[in-house]
């Protein structure tokens, strides 16, 4: 486990003492703010690796220090803590550059998992050093994920909306840390669903078959979930999930606070088709994708199918499973 040098913003003594300790404990330098004007100083005057803060204090949000984080220490990654309440804050912050979130009331485990996962990729983005694209694109080959929750309006009208909201959220944070997992990145939260890119930022060889382990994970962690969620409300849950491989456009949007990575093209069109095209449950991939990783998974073929813009269609085949390294296959759950 890397050293870290952690910056912890929680205007409560005794949440930020807590985590301070734990995270002492585990060998990281750790500095304490308990408001955003402390946090924005600290910022200036000393580099982190990590910067965990709360979504609301006295004198501004977790997304101030967001930004702050982004214009001076621009090379740290940022935790949101947040409740069920602070979801759709959440999903700013993702979207303005933080790395995760983290639900407050959970075991910390699920936050040093973050951490660690935060350093791991600092790691490698210093030994890749991929340089960002510029704001018009560059051409990228790589790997394009879409997944959804299936049934999602009917889930929204046939609970109370706060249960519901509740079960989206879980769905939501399982397929994003399925992505994180397989070392992709989240580009785009879209409701019921996540847009991911397996290839970008960082130029991984096997952005193909990382893609596919994300898959299958996701599928087993929101079945999971599902078996315990109908034991307690009498609710299903399943998700479909769509897979293509191609070139893309890589171009960099948003504000100068951060790199956000959107890849523009057919092959991410053909990626939300195969979404579109499974069955709850299953998670469908293309014949380019497929080509990448024959030694590597298990499929099904599902034919020949209709793609809008693409008049003979593309074959298309439904993911079994992943070859571990020792050559079974781990089947998908359905």
């Amino acid at each position: 486990m890397a050293m870290a040098a952690i910056l912890i913003v929680d205007d409560e003594p005794s949440a930020r003492l807590t985590l301070g300790l734990l995270l002492r404990h585990r060998g990281h330098l750790v500095r304490e703010a308990d408001s955003v004007t402390a946090a924005t100083s600290a910022l200036g005057a000393d580099a982190f690796d990590v910067v965990i803060t709360d979504l609301r204090m006295p004198d501004g949000l977790g997304l101030d220090v967001l930004q702050a984080a982004k214009a001076r220490c621009p090379d740290a990654d940022v935790i949101l803590l947040t409740a069920h309440p602070g979801w759709e804050s959440a999903k700013e912050a993702m979207r303005l550059g933080a790395f995760d979130y983290f639900e407050k009331g959970q075991e910390p485990d699920g936050l040093f998992r973050r951490i660690d996962r935060a350093l791991d990729e600092q790691a490698l983005r210093r030994r890749t050093a991929v340089p960002p694209p510029s704001a018009g694109g560059e051409r990228r080959y790589l790997t394009v994920l879409f997944a959804d929750l299936r049934g999602s309006m009917e889930l929204l009208a046939g609970n109370d909306l706060e249960e519901a909201r509740q079960v989206l959220d879980t769905v939501i944070e399982r397929l994003m840390e399925s992505v994180h997992r397989a070392g992709g990145t989240v580009n785009q939260v879209m409701g019921d669903g996540i847009m991911a890119l397996f290839g970008a930022p960082i130029a991984y060889p096997d952005h193909a078959a990382r893609a596919c382990r994300a898959a299958l994970h996701m599928q087993e962690a929101v079945a999971r979930y599902s078996v315990a969620l109908h034991r307690r409300r009498g609710v299903d849950v399943q998700i479909r999930v769509g897979i293509n491989s191609g070139e893309v456009i890589v171009r960099s949007v948003g504000s100068d606070l951060r790199w956000d990575y959107s890849a523009v093209g057919t092959s991410t069109h053909i990626a939300a088709r195969m979404e579109q095209l499974a069955s709850p449950g299953a998670t469908v991939l293309t014949a380019e994708t497929l080509a990448l990783v024959e030694e590597e998974v298990s499929v099904r073929p599902l034919g020949r199918v209709a793609v809008k813009g693409l008049p003979d269609g593309l074959e298309a085949y439904e993911l079994v499973g992943v070859r571990s390294a020792r050559g079974p296959v781990a089947p998908t759950l359905r």
